[in-house]
């Protein structure tokens, strides 16, 4: 008798896994619920099979030097409206931007380097989970942070439950721990297996029906609706959200479940993996040798989306696990990918940059998510304030008709954390502006605007527009003939224009 999950086509080779056979059965509702059935053409390229995939264009909004965050960026969580954006990068800033325009108009330093940000359902409230243990709740209408103290070591993930009641967070020290959201208070820990976890989910309670209930008896009681979480390690744990107790393991490292708790994907970077949930039942599986960070499905279950740390993320449809599109090669790792809950978009973090990909089709929009301060002085931004608010966009984009210009295209200002060769090396945050005695000779990249007593001689791409005392003899794209008004750009009069534009702003 045949296995219930099986492979329903064997032999098919794959170029980039030579003797391994895919599982490619696909998945179809039943009357019953799911079956499988005989893979389709498309399934084949779910495998690799083919190599006519659809791709994203490679031509990036962005300028060249001009990113969302000075460092790596590692996650991203949309709002429940899928209007707003949180990042977290490892510059020790959670961000958040508007989309799809992608105006930067918030930033928060923590105390520890972010690792992951969560967004609670209500929209009420945001975790920040964090090295060394930290962990915080921040309200998202601004206001006092409250620490969740417990974790001795990096907490690695965090999930709110679907009715944001708790707060479920992994670390290093191999505990997983949930939290009240209303108080901020412990409410039970539990020991983790001989591994730390990395990742952490509550889907939506599964609603059990006894067999009388089935079968249509009178006054037959429905069966409580069971609480999950699923961690992962190095492999799925499945685990009541009451006890912590372990009822199930299957393969799988990092892993998303759809919203209604009916499927949850896995990859173990050899092989992704449908399953139905709670059972853990294999659905599909295809060969897919590469390193995944984070898997994401869109809010209506139809779609999955993958991000890896070792090749452009994929977008597949979901449960059949059908190969829809590769987006874009990387610019860095690619950490985390977010779906945002209205079903419109894909946020994809690349190194210090984030994309978004219009759903269903998975097409690039065209928007730069640029701060000023993670961007090089070669790129420029616009500033205006809207209903009270700072926002800050890349050049060129153009700004709500209630909003007030402060200043278009301002010249970026990329730190000096990490860059090579730069004076301000282990100042934090030092863009070397209003830094007396910083010298920026010969470090390529570093902003002098602003600065005092700043010398920009023989610098190449120092911005020295506006600079007093500035010796700009010898300087390569020094800008500092011609300005009128003070606001950096050649044949300006009016302070907030670029190269003619008089006092308005240019979009």
């Amino acid at each position: 008798m045949k296995k219930r999950f099986e492979d329903r086509i064997s032999d098919l080779p794959l170029p980039s896994t030579a003797g391994e056979t895919p599982a490619v059965s696909s998945v179809e509702p039943s009357r019953d619920g799911w079956k499988l059935t005989r893979r389709s053409l498309m399934g084949l390229l779910a495998a690799g099979g083919f190599a006519g995939l659809p791709r994203a264009a490679t031509t990036s909004p962005c300028s060249p030097g001009a990113f969302a965050h000075n460092i790596l960026l590692d996650s991203l969580s949309f709002f429940p409206d899928g209007k707003t954006l949180v990042s977290a990068g490892r510059d020790s800033f959670v961000k958040f931007w508007t989309v799809p325009g992608g105006a930067l108009f918030g930033t928060d330093a923590t105390d520890r380097v972010p690792l992951q940000v969560a967004v609670s359902p209500d929209h009420s409230q945001i975790a920040v989970a964090m090295d060394g243990g930290l962990l915080q709740l921040w309200p998202a209408a601004g206001g006092a942070r409250r620490a969740l103290a417990g974790h001795t070591d990096a907490v690695n993930g965090v999930a709110f439950t679907p009715d944001s009641s708790q707060l479920v967070s992994v670390s290093a020290d191999r505990t997983t721990r949930v939290w009240s959201v209303a108080d901020a208070t412990l409410l039970r820990s539990f020991a983790d297996a001989s591994e730390a976890m990395f990742q952490v989910a509550v889907p939506a309670s599964t609603q059990r029906r006894s067999p009388a209930v089935q079968r249509g008896t009178p006054n037959a009681q429905r069966r409580p609706a069971q609480s999950y979480l699923v961690t992962s390690g190095g492999q799925l744990y499945l685990r009541l959200l009451s006890s912590g107790a372990v009822q199930k393991t299957a393969p799988g490292k990092a892993f998303g479940i759809t919203r209604d708790g009916a499927f949850l994907a896995a990859h173990d970077g050899t092989h992704l993996y449908m399953y139905a949930f709670p059972s853990l039942a294999p659905l599909v599986s295809v060969v897919e040798q590469r390193s995944p960070n984070s898997l994401v499905f869109s809010a209506d279950g139809k779609l999955l989306a993958i991000a890896y740390a070792d090749a452009p993320a994929r977008l597949y449809s979901a449960p059949d696990l059908t190969l829809l599109r590769e987006l874009e090669a990387n610019e860095g790792p690619c950490l985390s990918a977010a779906m945002d809950p209205q079903n419109g978009y894909l946020a994809v973090s690349s190194g210090k940059s984030i994309r978004l990909y219009k759903l269903p089709a998975g097409d690039r929009v065209p928007v730069c998510f640029m701060d000023i301060l993670a961007s090089a002085p070669a790129c420029r931004g616009a500033q205006y304030i809207w209903d009270g608010l700072p926002y800050t966009a890349a050049c060129g984009i153009g700004i709500p008709s209630e909003a007030v210009c402060t200043c278009d295209c301002v010249p970026g200002n990329c730190p000096c954390v990490y860059d090579t060769g730069c004076s301000c090396v282990s100042d934090t945050g030092c863009g070397c502006d209003t830094d007396t005695g910083c010298s920026c000779d010969s470090d390529t990249g570093c902003s002098c605007v602003g600065d005092v007593g700043c010398s920009c001689d023989s610098d190449y791409g120092c911005g020295c527009v506006d600079d007093y005392g500035c010796g700009c003899e010898g300087d390569f794209g020094c800008g500092c003939e011609g300005d009128f008004g003070g606001c950096g750009c050649d044949g300006d009069s009016g302070g907030c224009g670029c190269d003619g534009d008089f006092g308005g702003f240019r979009p």
